[in-house]
C-alpha cells in the first residue's frame, strides 16, 4: 500500500511540474530578407509540385551572374558543387536556432565553410548549374531540416503564383 502511495504522489507531483513549469520557448526566427542588392526588384515564382514545396524560383533580365546575398546573419556550413544534379552549386547558412538557408544553382561562389556572413553579404551568384533549366536562384528557408514557408521582413511569400520582391529592408 505504502508502495503504491508513493507512487501516486510522485505521479503527482510530475503531472503537476508539467502544468506549472512552462516549457522553453521556440526560437525566434530570423528577420530574412530579401537575397539581392538593395532596391533591386526580383521576379519570384512559387508552384506547387516544385521540390521542396515552399522554395522561391528568383529571376530577372540578363541575371546570369548577378549577386546573391546572404538573406540574414549566420555562419555557411555548406559550400558544394553536386554537378548537373539536383541543386549544382550551392550554399547553406546555418542561422542558429535550427534556421537554415540554401541558395541553389549558383554559377560560383565567394563564401566558404566556417565564414561568418551577415545581411547582404555576397555568398555567391546567380547561375545554371545542376538540374537547372535556365539561369535563376532557387531559395529556401528551413526550420531543423524541413523546408517552411519563406518569409521576408516577416511578410509571407506569395503562394502560388509569380510576384515582384524588392530589398528594401536595411538599405
Amino acid at each position: 500500500m505504502r508502495i503504491r502511495l508513493a507512487s501516486l504522489i510522485g505521479a503527482g507531483v510530475m503531472l503537476a511540474a508539467s502544468v506549472l513549469v512552462p516549457a522553453s520557448p521556440a526560437a525566434a526566427a530570423p528577420s530574412f530578407r530579401v537575397p539581392f542588392p538593395c532596391n533591386q526588384a526580383w521576379s519570384g515564382e512559387t508552384r506547387p509540385g516544385h521540390s521542396p514545396a515552399y522554395a522561391i524560383d528568383f529571376n530577372r533580365a540578363d541575371d546570369h551572374g548577378m549577386a546573391v546575398k546572404a538573406s540574414a546573419p549566420g555562419t555557411v556550413d555548406i559550400v558544394t558543387n553536386l554537378g548537373d544534379t539536383s541543386y549544382g552549386r550551392y550554399v547553406r547558412i546555418n542561422h542558429g536556432g535550427g534556421y537554415t538557408t540554401y541558395y541553389a544553382h549558383l554559377s560560383g561562389f565567394n563564401v566558404s565553410v566556417g565564414q561568418a556572413v551577415d545581411y547582404g553579404t555576397t555568398i555567391g551568384y546567380v547561375g545554371n548549374s545542376g538540374g537547372s533549366s535556365g539561369s535563376h536562384l532557387h531559395y529556401e528557408q528551413r526550420l531543423n531540416g524541413g523546408d517552411i514557408q519563406v518569409r521576408f521582413s516577416g511578410n509571407l511569400a506569395y503562394y502560388w503564383g509569380t510576384t515582384s520582391y524588392t530589398r528594401t529592408a536595411g538599405c
